[in-house]
């Protein structure tokens, strides 16, 4: 009895362990997204940013 306790508590170890890597997995993958967005963003104001100034000056 207290050896099929024992297992049963060593697979919901293992299961929460690969659930918690797996949501930390998720979260990584959503900032780099969120990174990436970000440096598209950036980029593409930067040109136009430098354009008006440029027209700005001529």
């Amino acid at each position: 009895m207290a050896a099929i306790i024992a297992s049963i508590a060593a697979f919901a170890l293992i299961g929460t362990t690969f659930y918690a890597l797996g949501s930390a997995a998720r979260m990584r993958d959503k900032e780099k997204k969120q990174r990436v967005a970000l440096e598209a963003v950036i980029l593409e104001f930067k040109p136009r940013q430098r354009q008006q100034a440029n027209s700005g000056r001529g």
